[in-house]
């Protein structure tokens, strides 16, 4: 059995194969082409298993070697890094120690997802930049009537009025230039926004999983489409709290002997699931018959809005994970007992 360890990077991939005692086989800088990396493992006189340290970029050599049905793993580069941090870093070095760690068990895979959560996740990942590219034209907007010294007539200037008042406005020529630009910019984005959210709004009303997530208050059709596309399968969580890890909703610890001090969330994990569960918590404060607000506000006296808000999308995850893993819709009211 061989063990090979990938250092894979925009153009290149540093490939090492060691054998059963830890000697290095091969090592070689290949260039991104998928034939050459192919017939490298076709070729080995022996079975090896793979691994790949997580970026941004892994999908494609994935999908290729294990189409080939050769058996790779992802391995979790921080958590790599914390067992197998060195001084001297270079791809030789990165690759054959991937090699060694994999030889000796000591690899933190990440889940890989199908490729139809894949294609969700690119699907939900893509809008969310869209509006948040829109959202900086804006901002831009904002900032040249902030540099005029303009007031706004209207309480949404992206609105109708609003629109038609920027369209109208008189700014210095060198900042009406900038202003049309950035019209042009966002209207074009909204257009490209608006079908995203209705295909995702129609995916939404045919997931039986969503139909579930989204009778918790605060879970919209976008947000529990985030829910299932992060999570994909909740049996890989044995509890909430390994959920809740997962999503970066818990503290710091630093703990010595007796001692112990708990700090700001990790956020580490899906950066995607916990901005998704933030934006909920930020629509409990208007859900005011709901057992979450009554959460929220007992929070938001001890320890303010910011963290209010972060201990309530943290109840949300909570109960995200019953009812995934219940298969049971969220009541606002339970049945007396009997």
């Amino acid at each position: 059995m061989y063990y090979t360890g990938i250092d894979l990077h925009k153009k290149t991939s540093f490939i090492t194969t060691i054998n059963e005692s830890g000697k290095v086989v091969f090592r070689h800088n290949f260039p991104n082409k998928e034939e050459r990396i192919l017939d490298y493992f076709v070729n080995l006189d022996g079975p090896t298993k793979i691994v790949i340290e997580s970026m941004c970029s892994w999908y494609w050599l994935y999908d290729l070697l294990t189409a080939h049905n050769f058996n790779v793993v992802i391995s979790n580069p921080l958590k790599t890094k914390a067992i197998a941090s060195a001084k001297i870093k270079n791809d030789k070095v990165d690759s054959h120690m991937l090699a060694q760690l994999l030889r000796a068990d000591l690899i933190a895979t990440v889940h890989v997802c199908s490729l139809k959560t894949r294609k969700l996740k690119e699907l939900l990942r893509h809008r969310r930049r869209l509006v948040q590219d829109a959202t900086r034209m804006k901002n831009r907007i904002h900032m040249l009537l902030m540099k005029n010294n303009t007031s706004i007539p209207v309480s949404d200037l992206f609105g109708a009025r609003g629109m038609k008042y920027l369209k109208e406005i008189e700014l210095p020529i060198y900042h009406q230039k900038q202003l049309k630009s950035y019209l042009t910019l966002y209207g074009q984005l909204t257009k490209q926004i608006e079908p995203l959210t209705k295909r995702i709004g129609h995916l939404a009303k045919k997931d039986p999983l969503a139909k579930l997530l989204m009778t918790i208050p605060g879970i919209g059709p976008l947000t529990a489409m985030f829910v299932i596309a992060e999570i994909e399968d909740i049996s890989r969580f044995p509890s909430y709290r390994n959920l809740a890890s997962y999503a970066g909703l818990v503290p710091c610890l630093d703990a010595s002997a007796d001692k112990s001090r708990t700090g700001r969330i990790t956020k580490q994990g899906s950066p995607y699931l916990r901005t998704a569960l933030v934006e909920a918590a930020q629509v409990i404060p208007r859900m005011k018959k709901s057992r979450l607000n009554i959460f929220y506000r007992k929070r938001i006296v001890r320890a303010g809005y910011q963290k209010a808000i972060v201990a309530t999308a943290h109840k949300i995850l909570q109960y995200v994970y019953y009812v995934l893993k219940n298969q049971t819709p969220y009541l606002e009211k339970y049945p007396a007992g009997a």
